[in-house]
This record gives C-alpha cells, structure tokens and sequence, in this order.
C-alpha cells in the first residue's frame, strides 16, 4: 500500500508554511482556514501580510481536530474550540514533563 508523501514529511515546528501547504499538510481546504482565522483560532506569523505564513507547529494539531472534525461530523466553528482546547493540552502536557524532571529520580513513582 503506497504511503502518502505528506505522511513522510519531518515536521519541524521552526519552518514556516503558505496557507496552501498548510491546508494540504492537514487535509482541508484553504478557505476552511481562512474561516478559522475569522475566528481566531489559527494565527499567521506576524508581519506575514499580504501573503500568510503560519508556523508548522499548526500541523499536528489542526490535523487531529481535522480527524476529530470528520469522525464526528463536527462544523467549523466547533472544531475551532476543539483546537484551542488541544493546544491547551499540548501546552500542559509540555509544563507536566518540565515539572517532573525537577523531581529527583528517587522520588519518582514507578
């Protein structure tokens, strides 16, 4: 079974991406994230104006809600909550790891 090229790619967050990339990368249309930027759920770079850029950090949780969108047949304006609550939780899953490697190996559950 042939793997789709986008699966393949190395996502580094640093990178930055069109509107076009972005919505190939995760599977939707540009005029979908066009609507989630009305509201202000996805955020280009600043100063990227005329031509949006956004950060690839995008990538991975717009394609999650994206899933989540077609699973559950979920409209734009729910799925744009879904995406702020996924970024809440990738924040702090991130905060959770750097609190645990403050605590000593011995105090660590097992």
């Amino acid at each position: 079974m042939p793997t789709d090229p986008i699966e393949c790619l190395r996502l580094d967050t640093t990178e930055v991406m069109t509107l076009t990339e972005l919505a190939l990368c995760c599977a939707m249309s540009p005029a979908d994230l066009s609507e989630l930027m009305d509201y202000n759920a996805l955020e280009p770079l600043p100063g990227s104006a005329p031509d949006l850029v956004f950060s690839a950090h995008w990538v991975a949780p717009l394609r999650a809600a994206a899933r989540l969108r077609t699973d559950f047949d979920l409209d734009l304006f729910t799925m744009a909550m879904l995406l702020e609550k996924l970024r809440q939780i990738e924040r702090l899953e991130r905060e959770l790891q750097a609190l645990r490697a403050l605590v000593p190996a011995h105090l660590r559950p097992a």
